[in-house]
């Protein structure tokens, strides 16, 4: 069952950003859209409340991002180092083409797509 968690931004004209989170272990959070620097802070802000909610065990699905600029990997490795840090795990699955070239392009393909969470 998947909680939807309504944009904060496509009223505003800023690129449309869903988040819909599929409790489990371990959890899944499927982001669609642009994660972008105007969008980046919500979905940051999002992910730690979730994490804080719903435990630290993430698998992060990434199939429906259109565009991954680096505002948006920081916002991946702050929430990665949040997981870890309180003893779970976060590991990207299904990154969208345009999700992975910016992953792989920066190096970061082992550390975000490894991991215990299979989804």
């Amino acid at each position: 069952m998947a909680l939807a968690q309504p944009s904060a931004f496509g009223s505003e004209g800023v690129p449309d950003l869903r988040v819909d989170i599929h409790p489990g272990v371990p959890l899944v959070i499927e982001v669609c859209g642009e994660i972008d620097v105007e969008s980046a802070p919500w979905l940051r802000d999002e992910l730690l409340r979730t994490v804080r909610r719903h435990g630290p065990r993430i698998a992060l699905d990434l199939g429906g991002v259109t565009f991954l600029d680096c505002a948006g990997i920081n916002v991946l490795l702050s929430t990665r180092r949040r997981a870890l840090l309180e003893g779970g795990c976060l590991r990207v699955v299904r990154p969208s083409a345009r999700a992975w070239r910016t992953i792989s392009l920066l190096g970061l393909q082992d550390v975000l797509t490894t991991g215990t969470p299979s989804a």
